[in-house]
């Protein structure tokens, strides 16, 4: 069943949810409601990088009061009043400006959890309050010369009281019908700051929205009518929970000059991305009809729906690789992807949504990130297949196992390759690993060749730890880590990589847009194909039999004669020269093979690098 797209509430729709609150700003102060973001900026411009803010909407269930007054709220909302600074006098949720000395600008919610215990004295866990974000409000100002552009990520979080002495202040509940985590604290732990006092309001529709922000009568308003027809209050001690109480939005509001004095919105829009547990993303993400390439589909389903990991960074080069490697490996080889310290899985996930032939991605890697939960769940509509007006649900399966590389990737080999009745071919079994440092690219490599199967690396901190390639690297006018890197494809060229497993790997290199990942864009890329058996053993002493004629031509154009002692069962070379003679004997023959072989690769190497940048 197709979900049904969500239109942005309309100016009727925020109109009604106002008309619960007594002290609702009246609509002239609101200023234009706008029914498009292109609208929106039409009318007030572009604004410049916004400062960054957290604030959070602290929520509790009514239950002696709902039974005393039929007329209450079932939810009541903690408010605090501004002692001092900007918005002195004015009642307003609980938050501030984000640190960016300590990284909240990249984990907002680390900034809220901070701003409510230093307001309020509650301790909220990190994990509930990432589970409580509703979205973002985005603030600019017509005095912009003065007030700065603003972004604001909200949070909501529901609290619950205990007069238990053994229950512990902070801990948290969840239930399959509220995907919202619930917080029990003690009835004492609520305490102000000298900046500002806190003061619960049993009935919300009783708020002072008359001595609050503008933007409170809008977006406020619709969150706290919506959280109050789906929170049932508390009987006995348990919470009564009707559907998922989620909704999700962001919501942009242009400022007349004043602040305080006038507090007046001139323009606002506001955007709803999930109601009722239903994100905002077309049923049929792959439907020729869609106006976003599927790169921008991908990457909005995950902003939509605020997931923030992986970042933007990642997402970009997750997505140049796993083009690059489809288009270079083919989708038949892909059957199984093994994606080594995959961290969130986004890269995995890609080649699920991508190959078609792809059932199953696994993430090895020994942490736990986060963002694994929201990637499975966003992007798997993107993983069904279409045909013409029919669609193929196929069965794919994206899985994680928390163990190291060494272990956890061999028994992942294992298990595919030899512990299910009807096994794949190597050849159709993927290996792969982003931004693997030196020693894991060596190593996943290593461990693939083992078994034989395809491997894609994009190696990263390369090192000379020996210092005996700086010198050659600096000749050849290449960085150590483009160096390194053609040493490593060397190895997956080498005549015995693979043996074991009757594979020989063909090897190349390409590079993804250096503007995503720069110096570090070179993606190892190499094919697992079948030995040929007697073919291949035609091949190999095809090369020595034109390895030794070249050696005997080499001699030649130096003026040595080389004669062939069969009877004495050595080889003894005279000078045409000066007449004298000297033994060759099979160490300097060796040494030469040795030095010819070793020029050889060299110039492969080079040539391998020059084709990469001319692809490029």
């Amino acid at each position: 069943m197709e979900r049904p797209e969500i239109l942005p509430p309309s100016k009727e729709q925020i109109l009604e949810s106002a008309s619960w609150f007594q002290h609702a700003l009246p609509s002239h102060r609101l200023g234009i409601s706008h029914t498009s973001l292109e609208s929106y900026f039409e009318a007030v411009g572009k604004a410049d990088v916004p400062t960054e803010f957290a604030l959070v909407v602290l929520l509790s269930t009514n239950s002696r009061d709902k039974q005393i007054n039929g007329n209450c709220s079932n939810i009541s909302i903690l408010l605090g009043k501004k002692l001092r600074g900007f918005g002195k006098g004015f009642y307003n949720c609980f938050g501030g400006k984000l640190e960016r000395s300590l990284d909240e600008h990249k984990h907002p919610a680390r900034g809220a959890v901070r701003e409510v215990r230093e307001e309020t004295g509650i301790n909220i866990a990190l994990s509930v309050m990432e589970d409580g974000f509703v979205g973002t409000l985005n603030f600019t100002f017509a005095d912009w010369e003065v007030n700065g552009a603003m972004k604001v990520h909200i949070y909501c979080v529901v609290l619950s009281f205990s007069h238990n002495e053994n229950v512990e202040s902070g801990a948290h509940s969840t239930t399959n019908a509220d995907k919202s985590a619930k917080l029990i604290i003690q009835p004492d732990e609520i305490r102000g700051c000298d900046e500002i006092e806190p003061l619960w309001i049993k009935n919300v529709y009783d708020i002072p929205l008359h001595q609050m922000f503008a933007d409170d009568s809008l977006w406020l308003v619709m969150l706290l009518k919506h959280y109050d027809d789906k929170l049932k209050p508390e009987f006995d001690g348990k919470m009564q929970l009707g559907p998922p109480p989620k909704l999700m939005f962001d919501a942009w509001f242009h400022f007349q000059p004043g602040g305080t004095e006038t507090n007046r919105i001139l323009h606002h829009f506001i955007r709803l991305n999930q109601h009722d547990g239903i994100a905002n993303i077309s049923s049929d993400p792959k439907s020729p009809e869609s106006k976003y390439t599927l790169e921008k589909q991908l990457f909005h389903a995950l902003h939509l729906n605020h997931i923030h990991s992986p970042s933007i960074k990642e997402f970009k080069e997750n997505w140049a690789m796993a083009n690059a490697v489809r288009r270079y490996m083919g989708e038949e080889r892909m059957e199984y992807v093994i994606d080594v310290a995959g961290g969130h899985g986004a890269l995995a996930a890609l080649f699920l949504v991508l190959a078609r032939t792809c059932h199953t991605a696994i993430v090895i890697d020994p942490a736990e990130v986060s963002g694994k939960e929201g990637i499975r769940q966003v992007w798997s509509p993107f993983w069904t297949v279409h045909h013409g007006d029919n669609k193929e649900a196929r069965t794919k399966n994206l899985r994680y196992r928390h163990e190291c590389l060494r272990t956890g990737l061999r028994k992942e080999l294992e298990a595919i390759l030899f512990g299910i009745e009807n096994p794949p071919l190597p050849t159709s079994v993927l290996v792969t690993a982003c931004h693997a440092c030196q020693h894991l690219t060596d190593e996943t490599m290593q461990i693939a060749a083992e078994y034989g199967v395809n491997v894609a690396c994009m190696p990263c901190c390369q090192k000379d730890h020996d210092g005996w390639w700086k010198q050659t690297a600096k000749q050849m006018k290449l960085s150590i880590g483009a160096t390194i890197d053609l040493l490593s494809a060397g190895k997956m060229l080498a005549w015995e990589t693979g043996a074991r497993a009757g594979i020989k790997y063909q090897v190349k290199m390409k590079l993804i847009d250096e503007k995503i990942s720069p110096l570090q864009n070179r993606i190892i890329l190499c094919k697992a194909l079948e030995r040929q058996g007697e073919v291949e053993d035609a091949k190999k002493n095809l090369a020595h039999a034109k390895l030794t004629k070249a050696y005997h031509r080499a001699h030649r154009q130096a003026g040595v004669k080389v004669v062939t002692e069969s009877t004495q069962g050595q080889h003894e070379v005279r000078s045409s020269a000066n007449g004298r003679g000297h033994d060759c004997d099979e160490s300097s023959k060796a040494r030469f093979f040795s030095t010819l072989c070793t020029g050889f690769c060299i110039g492969l190497a080079f040539s391998l690098i020059v084709t990469s940048k001319i692809r490029r």
